[in-house]
């Protein structure tokens, strides 16, 4: 196994252009390892302090026709990965005043989530490419349209089986905004700078922060209503974010104005049996992780689900190393750093999830509190990760990314102890304050690192795959963990001592979180990550201050040569 020097990654890119090696002076040549230029930072003298200031920022990306339509758009990008999120927050507001509207069962109301991040996660690799071969901005507006219309026809829903129904097909139209949102953010912002690090720290705020407001604005809509107008809501919402879409999302495609013909034909490339696996994979497998809390793990449908989702995975595996344009190259995990981070992201998620969920069922069932007051207790999240999502946007680029993982997930774990030891009389500030303001810390800064880590380990071209790859699997994770997390719920609540104290279902569910984050904990300090997002300047003026510390800078004048040289010379 190599070292961990040769995984440690400075991950920056210096344009040759911006290097000066390419039109190489005597003023700007360096003699040695240990030299320094003789111009030193003449060329920024001319500078105002505002033109220096936006110079280190970064200059705004080409696409955007000015600053406006730029924040404009990683707003759009922000709301698009938190669309499934977001649909999860409402899930689990209305779990009570749904159950009692269309009489679903408990297992029912865990399929409302899981049946999103079913959809979403199954097929967002082939929606990731097909967005990078026929139109990134155009799937990006098909997908929020379909979305306010589904919403709508959510809120109309008479029976258990309408309303799972179209919630796994707004699972869908989630899964087709995100990659092209990635797809276009990773190509306008490719070079690292403060101002990437800015726009990606946004957006990585879209996961956490989606459930939050989910829970926060379907809850005032329920109170004020009813369930059905938390869907009319999201409609409206997702209405006007289209329009506004038609202007706000720039046209960065990978095919430069190629002809609509010429792209089609990119369909040959198209990995459709990677995508049939995919689908039947991964439904399968997390149908029966769902299936199994309310009809039995021993039952006959339950097991061959979860046999034959398995083994279609393992082919889906086995055929992305087979076919020439894969949706998930297998290359990618051959990177140390991408698997851990992958992995350290899937438990960090997973127990934030499983969490999230039963403390606002907790809420509702044991403590008897409205959708308003459950969106009331929940809002320290949503101020929280506003703040920690500012932090982590300042010091991707001056604090080691390792260290931002290590602490997301001792977050991460913290909030799930405080959780696990929480009572029915416990009192707020001292156990769900704390465990919500912890919980929503370690995704921001874990989904920080991650984002810009895996949206540079595949080329431009491919960037809404990249963001496929990384939401397939937060997705699945949601999905398995709401299977895991019922199935302890249920078996726990059907027990003599489950029946006795109310709160040890809910106790059993928070310890799930505790072994997952525990598992993040465990894998995050082997991650080797420097920093992320310095400008090329900043880069370039590190590297010299190292330099000058292991060796003495030689001694240079205007015209290139040493002083010792002009001596012998005189």
């Amino acid at each position: 196994m190599a070292g961990p020097s040769e995984h440690t990654h400075e991950i920056t890119e210096i344009p040759l252009e911006q290097t000066g090696t390419s039109d190489a002076t005597p003023e700007s040549a360096s003699i040695g390892p240990g030299a320094v230029t003789a111009s030193g930072d003449d060329g920024e003298k001319g500078l105002s302090k505002l033109e220096k200031v936006k110079t280190h920022f970064g200059d705004r990306p080409e696409c955007f026709k000015n600053t406006f339509q730029e924040i404009s758009f990683v707003f759009q990008a922000t709301v698009a990965t938190a669309t499934t999120s977001f649909l999860t927050g409402v899930a689990m507001i209305i779990t009570v005043p749904v159950s009692r509207d269309l009489g679903m069962t408990q297992g029912e109301i865990a399929w409302i989530s899981a049946s999103t991040s079913l959809a979403a996660g199954a097929l967002q690799l082939g929606l990731g490419q097909l967005a990078d071969l026929l139109g990134r901005k155009a799937m990006f507006i098909v997908g929020m349209a379909t979305f306010s219309a589904f919403a709508l026809l959510v809120a109309f829903a008479q029976n258990p089986f309408w309303m799972l129904i179209v919630c796994g097909i707004l699972g869908a139209c989630s899964a087709m905004v995100v990659p092209p949102a990635i797809g276009i953010l990773g190509a306008a912002y490719a070079r690292p700078s403060k101002r990437k690090n800015a726009a990606f720290s946004a957006f990585s705020a879209g996961n956490p922060l989606g459930f939050v407001f989910g829970t926060i604005v379907c809850g005032i809509a329920t109170q004020l209503s009813s369930w059905r107008a938390a869907f009319v809501v999201l409609c409206v919402i997702w209405a006007v974010l289209t329009v506004h879409a038609l202007w706000a999302v720039p046209s960065v495609e990978n095919f430069e104005g190629a002809p609509f013909r010429e792209r089609l034909g990119k369909l040959k490339e198209f990995d459709y049996v990677g995508t049939i696996l995919t689908i039947f994979g991964t439904g399968m497998f997390t149908a029966g992780l769902t299936l199994g809390p309310e009809d039995g793990w021993a039952k006959a449908h339950v097991i061959a689900l979860l046999v034959v989702g398995i083994v279609l995975l393992v082919m889906f595996v086995i055929w992305e190393t087979i076919f020439p344009t894969p949706l998930m190259p297998p290359h990618i995990w051959k990177d140390r750093n991408f698997s851990l981070i992958i992995a350290v992201i899937a438990f960090g998620t997973m127990g934030f999830t499983s969490c999230s969920f039963w403390n606002a069922f907790f809420l509702q069932q044991l403590q008897q509190m409205s959708t308003l007051m459950v969106a009331v207790h929940l809002l320290p999240m949503a101020i929280a990760g506003l703040l920690w999502n500012v932090v982590a946007g300042k010091i991707l680029h001056r604090v080691n990314n390792t260290a931002i993982m290590v602490f997301g997930a001792i977050c991460y774990l913290a909030s799930s102890l405080l959780f696990s030891f929480m009572k029915p009389e416990s009192n707020y500030w001292a156990f769900m304050f704390p465990a919500l303001i912890l919980n929503v810390a370690g995704a921001d800064f874990q989904f920080n690192v991650a984002n810009m880590y895996v949206m540079q380990s595949l080329p431009k071209h491919q960037q809404s795959l990249a963001g496929g790859i990384f939401n397939v699997v937060i997705r699945l994770s949601n999905t398995a963990v709401m299977g895991i997390s019922t199935a302890v719920f249920s078996s726990v609540e059907l027990t003599p001592e489950g029946m006795a104290d109310p709160m040890l279902k809910f106790t059993r569910t928070f310890q799930v979180s505790v072994a997952l984050a525990g598992a993040s904990c465990l894998l995050a300090p082997f991650i080797r990550l420097g920093t992320q997002g310095n400008h090329p300047k900043e880069v370039e003026e590190d590297q010299d201050q190292k330099r000058s510390s292991e060796k003495p800078a030689a001694e240079v004048t205007v015209d290139g040569s040493k002083p010792e040289d002009k001596e012998q010379n005189a």
